[in-house]
């Protein structure tokens, strides 16, 4: 169901490759989440964790987020698989008013200024309504939907996993910068691509993070990264080739040479070193 003329609200039953996830974004819509088949980090507001399958997020309007997806649980094609249900205000209001009783039930939901993991018994009715829905035609989708308004609306068996908070414009535009390299960093990036995110042009974007943060954002990018090739050195069989590309970096030699120099020895060296056993 597409939010459009004809519809209510939006549902989405999404099936792609994990680096093919939308970047960091935001609307001025609720947006119900259901990770399906997935893992990997997910930023939201002010707060950055790890998920797993079968995680239920509900984010209110207006909340940056985006969720960054790893390779190591995808079906048999490569994919990730997520159902997203997006609603806005105006549909809200014509439910409090067509329908007394809902009333409210829509103004918990719109009490709720935050994003929200809901625990594993809240979790578990709202997925099997979700997946009933993808039968269903737009009718019962949309009285399915309204059930699941009532569920949502139950403050219990939730915690708060992201706030809007009210930050000044530069540790907002920094943490816009942080949150773009923890989404992409095994993307090509470029400081376009980040000035842009941020509003800035590239000489004003290279001057302000250099003072704000005490390096380039070159170097900022490839600490990220080589932290990245890290863990998957130290916890994973990957080989070098692998970790390099894995990690974000497109060139093998200058993965190499960059590794060398933050951490003073060859990546292979550093595996035979740290090895996790497993």
């Amino acid at each position: 169901m597409r939010n459009n003329i004809a519809h209510s609200f939006s549902y989405d039953d999404v099936h792609i490759a994990p680096k093919s996830q939308i970047d960091l974004h935001q609307q001025a819509t609720w947006e119900l989440s259901y990770v399906s088949l997935g893992s990997g980090i997910r930023t939201i507001g002010d707060k950055t964790e790890r998920f797993d399958s079968r995680e239920v997020v509900m984010i209110s309007p207006d909340i940056p987020h985006c969720w960054s997806f790893n390779d190591s649980k995808t079906d048999i094609n490569g994919h990730i698989a997520n159902i997203t249900v997006t609603f806005d205000d105006v549909f809200l209001n014509k439910c409090a008013s067509a329908f007394p009783e809902m009333s409210t039930v829509i103004k918990k939901i719109r009490d709720n200024f935050d994003a929200v993991k809901f625990g594993k018994r809240k979790a578990d009715v709202i997925i099997s309504i979700l997946n009933g829905m993808k039968e269903e035609n737009d009718a019962e989708k949309l009285a399915s939907f309204i059930k699941l308004l009532v569920v949502l609306s139950d403050d219990k068996d939730l915690r708060v996993v992201g706030r809007n908070h009210k930050i000044e414009a530069k540790e907002y535009q920094l943490n816009m910068i942080k949150t773009y390299v923890i989404c992409n960093f095994y993307r090509s990036i470029t400081i376009d691509d980040v000035a842009r995110n941020v509003n800035m042009n590239r000489t004003s974007f290279c001057r302000f993070f250099k003072h704000n943060m005490g390096m380039s954002f070159v170097n900022y990018l490839n600490d990220y990264r080589i932290a990245k090739a890290c863990e998957l050195l130290k916890k994973s069989d990957l080989n070098i080739s692998q970790v390099c590309y894995k990690s974000g970096f497109n060139d093998i030699p200058y993965f190499c040479r960059v590794f060398r120099r933050f951490k003073g020895m060859p990546p292979g060296k550093y595996r035979i070193t740290n090895k996790v056993s497993t």
